[in-house]
């Protein structure tokens, strides 16, 4: 049964989700990382594996950034995942309301969209693998740099 939470608890619901550290999952849900769903009425209209960090929004805390993912380019020469910065901007989520239903957290977005945030997986799941592996091909101030998200 879904349970309305305070933007606190969706905070470190989604940063759980995002880690793969989930409270209390066994180990089918303790999956790595997470996925976005967005919908507009019954309408699907959105879906991408997540990076792993998230930012409260320093002057509105209703506002939280992430930052989806497209698939990945795999560099010719050595196979690895390459994914251009410009092309996976961060995006802000505006929360109106938040309920976890298990390990998912769903929001009621300002914008009357409705987005869900599960843990990722097939498709999602190997997106999110590929950025795991390209970020840690970064230097440390680059990867801190998209990590903070504050800025595209």
């Amino acid at each position: 049964m879904p349970e309305h939470v305070t933007a606190d608890r969706a905070w470190d619901a989604l940063n759980h989700l995002l880690t793969g550290r989930i409270p209390d999952a066994d180990d089918t849900e303790a999956l790595a990382g997470a996925e976005l769903i967005v919908r507009d009425g019954d309408l699907e209209v959105f879906r991408a594996a997540l990076a792993r960090h998230a930012r409260r929004d320093h002057d509105d805390p209703a506002v939280f950034w992430i930052r989806p993912l497209v698939p990945a380019d795999h560099d010719p020469d050595t196979g690895l995942p390459q994914f251009d910065p410009d092309t996976v901007p961060r995006r802000g989520l505006r929360i109106h309301r938040a309920q976890l239903d298990g390990v998912r957290l769903g929001l009621a977005l300002d914008s009357g969209q409705h987005a869900l945030i599960q843990p990722a997986r097939g498709e999602q799941l190997a997106v999110l693998q590929d950025w795991d592996t390209w970020i840690t091909t970064l230097p440390d101030d680059r990867r801190r740099d998209l990590e903070s998200l504050d800025h595209d």
